[in-house]
């Protein structure tokens, strides 16, 4: 079954409620004042069977120019308009309003009826339909099919209902498969249900028991029962009006500008970068003015950017706003409520005067609207690793499967690279690659005798999380771009070089201190050793330490050889011995409390021994000494 919504349009006292009457027997003007004044003021709905595989879902929206908000509530959903034309008055302000509206939200299907005919002859309605396919030149309706109807006589219903099917079999299928999302055009009580809320669903598929978001505010809430037109279901899917009970917000919670949603999908923020297509003339930088989108009315101050024309602005509001990549709006004066023209919501701010190349490729990528270029997009504007969670938020309300099938094909057209659940663009990977090959450079030029520069400074002069850097560093390794030195990175020369001399140091520590006993040693002693200069041997020394030859121990600092040998020696202390105290390790080794305690100390951290008061006794490493 296809499912589509239908949206009227057209100027106060047309008939739209008449004509949608007459094709459905329901009512849609449902508060007391309607009825009495006779015009719609809010919202109304009903359903037509159009065919045995198609249903149609109709949002009837006021016409009267003071209701132009609860009008624009209605037609952000909509698949297919209906401009209803009075025969009798032709074009009307509100008529051109509406089409004005419909045009810049990006509606491309829809049909004009010329109702009241009973009230003209065909001479005049030659006259007005003429009249009114001047006003539609240059609209998506200027190649519209016309039906004229009178809803009093029922002359022209059976043909319109026939145009309808035939424009409906036009409009693309909505995405079941992408994710749910409803923009609440009502909420209410319903005795012995709880909170019902109403809106079309724009996309994706929910059924009883799904647990889905409430925004702005985010509160989790749960599908209690769904209702399509008076039927309940078990399920519903994009294209349908849907009446939904949940669980987890009342009344206080609910209201028209919020919409449901499946979790993760959805940004929500302030100030948005957005395209514009304006109706007249572009405002001033600052001017006050109201988003229409999805069911919302959002006020905020519009700006744009120093290096781009008016096509592209930044709306700075007074409450935040949930939305999605790509969603389309209108935008109006804030007093008096004057078209300024259509939106579309490129992203959160960046919060930068100038709008970047990246973010203006994404705003062509959201215009095109192919999901291959818009996941490029959106990459190559992070310009940073994320995860594949934050990039179907970023991407818009577009199906899972269709944003990872484009990462995929990215991925192997060599444009996106992928580390466990981390994309970014190639680009990317190798601006920070040149970027970490100067850092290692610059460390080496600048500190030759050193093994390299740490891995924790690196990550942090490239500014990467802990978990993005293990995964690029895993690449960079694997590629050989750079050779790990103990907790050092360098390039694969200079590891090379400095292979050697750490190896030259070693065996010059062997010949000093092999058999030198229980000495601390310092840089000092180790420029006497090996002749030189004072900034060598702190280097030397640093080197050493690093290279695992001579183990730190507080002040002190001993010899590796050295600290196996006494190993050795409490291990046979223990073989006769429970316990060992300092002052026995003191006098055992010759030597003072000085040297003794971080001695004891070190055996403690390593659990060569086990501390028990003042006493030590064996610990699990004594039994292998390589440690």
């Amino acid at each position: 079954m296809k499912y589509v919504i239908i949206g009227t349009a057209g100027h106060v006292d047309h008939g739209k409620s008449a004509l949608i009457k007459a094709l459905t027997g329901v009512e849609t003007d449902r508060l007391k004042e309607e009825k009495l004044r006779g015009i719609s003021i809010d919202l109304g709905f009903a359903s037509l069977q159009l065919a045995e595989d198609m249903t149609a879902g109709i949002v009837d929206v006021p016409g009267h120019e003071r209701f132009l908000k609860n009008m624009l509530a209605g037609t952000g959903g909509i698949d297919l308009a209906m401009l209803v034309i009075a025969a009798d008055e032709g074009v009307m302000p509100q008529t051109r309003e509406h089409l004005a509206m419909l045009n810049l939200y990006g509606v491309k299907h829809g049909i004009v009826v010329v109702s009241k005919i009973d009230k003209t002859d065909a001479d005049w309605l030659e006259l007005v339909e003429e009249d009114i396919r001047g006003a539609l030149a240059g609209t998506f309706l200027a190649q519209a099919p016309f039906c004229r109807v009178s809803a009093i006589t029922g002359e022209g219903l059976t043909a319109l209902k026939h145009v309808l099917e035939e424009e409906a079999r036009k409009v693309p299928a909505r995405d079941r498969m992408a994710p749910f999302r409803l923009w609440i055009d009502r909420a209410f009580t319903a005795h012995g249900y709880g909170a019902v809320v109403t809106g079309s669903i724009l996309s994706g598929t929910v059924r009883v028991g799904d647990s889905l978001l409430l925004y702005p505010a985010g509160i989790p809430i749960r599908v209690r029962g769904l209702e399509w037109h008076g039927e309940k279901g078990e399920v519903l899917a994009a294209g349908q009006r849907a009446a939904i009970n949940i669980t987890g917000a009342d009344l206080t919670n609910l209201g028209r500008s919020m919409f449901l949603s499946a979790p993760e999908r959805g940004e929500t923020d302030i100030i948005w970068d957005m395209i514009v297509q304006w109706h007249d003339e572009p405002v001033p930088p600052g001017t006050r003015v109201r988003l229409h989108t999805g069911t919302g009315e959002y006020i905020g101050r519009a700006y744009g950017f120093k290096n781009q024309p008016a096509t592209y602005m930044r709306l700075l509001l007074e409450e935040p706003m949930t939305a999605g990549a790509g969603d389309r709006g209108i935008l109006r004066l804030y007093s008096p409520q004057h078209l300024l023209g259509g939106t579309m919501l490129i992203g959160v701010s960046r919060r930068s005067r100038k709008m970047s190349c990246e973010r203006e490729l994404l705003a062509k990528a959201l215009t095109d609207g192919n999901c291959y270029d818009v996941v490029l997009a959106v990459l190559t504007d992070e310009q940073q690793f994320i995860t594949m969670e934050t990039l179907l938020r970023k991407a818009g309300y577009r199906a899972e499967r269709e944003i990872k099938s484009s990462v995929t094909a990215l991925i192997k057209n060599g444009k996106v690279v992928g580390f466990g659940n981390y994309y970014a663009t190639t680009d990317y990977l190798e601006q920070l690659t040149r970027k970490l090959k100067f850092q290692l450079a610059e460390q080496h030029k600048r500190y030759p005798e050193k093994a390299g520069l740490s891995r924790e400074i690196a990550k942090q002069q490239l500014g990467l999380g802990d978990k993005v850097f293990e995964l690029v560093f895993g690449y960079w390794q694997q590629q050989g771009i750079i050779a790990v030195m103990g907790s050092d990175l360098a390039l694969p020369d200079h590891a090379g070089r400095h292979q050697i001399t750490q190896g030259d140091l070693a065996a010059q520590a062997e010949a000093a201190f092999g058999e030198a006993g229980i000495i601390s040693i310092d840089s000092t002693m180790i420029g006497e050793k090996f002749n030189l200069s004072p900034d060598n041997s702190k280097r030397a020394f640093e080197m050493l330490v690093k290279g695992g030859q001579l183990i730190k121990m507080g002040d002190i600092c001993v010899y590796r050889k050295t600290m196996q040998n006494i190993a050795r020696r409490m291990q046979e202390h223990f073989q006769e011995n429970a316990t060992l105290t300092v002052a026995e390790l003191r006098d055992k080794l010759n030597t003072s409390r000085k040297i003794a305690l971080p001695l004891m100390e070190y055996f403690d951290l390593h659990k060569y021994t086990v501390r028990d008061g003042d006493k030590r006794r064996a610990g699990s490493k004594l039994k292998d000494l390589t440690e």
